[in-house]
């Protein structure tokens, strides 16, 4: 049985491709590597958000837990290989 070219050939290598792996799936690089789509989502999220007063109530009711949410998810980021460790303003 032969190894397939594309494996890596020892752990050391094995860690670096992990880890550039892993700075691509960030969700800015996504985003970066899919910008029509992300505007697309975008567009389609705020136009359905738009048309339904039930989800505007909701919005409004749990905006703050969001906000909280996205300022810890961010703060997350910034720890990850490849993220910021300062503070944007």
């Amino acid at each position: 049985m032969e190894r397939p070219e594309n494996r890596p050939e020892n752990l050391e290598a094995a860690k670096a491709r992990f880890l550039e792996e892993a700075e691509r799936l960030t969700p800015s690089a996504w985003i970066r590597e899919h910008p029509d789509v992300a505007v697309g989502g975008a567009l389609a999220a705020g136009f359905f958000l738009g048309c339904s007063p039930e989800a505007q109530e909701a919005t409004i009711r749990n905006a703050s837990t969001g906000i909280k949410l996205v300022r810890e998810l961010l703060e997350r980021m910034g720890s990850l290989p490849g993220g910021t460790d300062e503070p944007q303003a």
